[in-house]
């Protein structure tokens, strides 16, 4: 009887995920003066497109809920100023991606397109967080014309320009 390779490439998706949460602050320092203005603010999300696509890409990595907790850990703790937000969001959508993964063809056009729901969904769960603590004051329409569209934007943008150095990456890691 044959036996299964185990994943043990772990340490890998952990470097290619702290890399990821380097850049989200790299890019949201060098590209602040671009995509945060009162009326127009894009967050760049780079770890968590990261996480979707290591989730879709890589069904071996059995710990990725956890990784995901971890990494939202981190991110709360360094850039944003509520601390266990992304710890409980970020591995609830790597969850659910994960229970969709099976479905989900993996080219190109669906991997954006469960980034594109993923990140929407984000957005208005850290808002409805955000509301329910009392740190947000907008209202739906106003949330939706300056923060989610041009989250979004930046985030597409962010996901096209990644694709394909971060599928090469997570192919290569895959069991052979």
């Amino acid at each position: 009887m044959l036996e299964d390779k185990k994943f043990t490439r772990h340490g890998w998706v952990l470097l290619l995920l702290a890399a990821t949460l380097l850049l989200d602050g790299v890019i949201a320092q060098v590209g602040a003066q671009f995509v945060m203005a009162p009326t127009f603010t894009g967050v760049p999300q780079l770890t968590l497109i990261a996480l979707i696509m290591t989730t879709l890409l890589l069904p071996e990595e059995e710990y990725i809920v956890p990784i995901a907790a971890l990494f939202g850990l981190i991110f709360d703790s360094y850039y944003t100023g509520m601390l266990g937000v992304n710890t409980m969001l970020w591995p609830l959508l790597v969850y659910v991606v994960r229970q969709l993964s099976p479905v989900v063809p993996k080219s190109a056009f669906y991997i954006g397109a469960v980034v594109v729901i993923v990140l929407t969904l984000f957005t208005f769960a850290n808002y409805a967080v955000s509301r329910f603590w009392g740190f947000a004051q907008v209202d739906a329409t106003v949330l939706i014309a300056s923060h989610v569209g041009p989250s979004l934007i930046v985030n597409l943008i962010l996901f096209a320009a990644a694709y394909l150095p971060l599928r090469r990456i997570l192919i290569n890691l895959r069991i052979d």
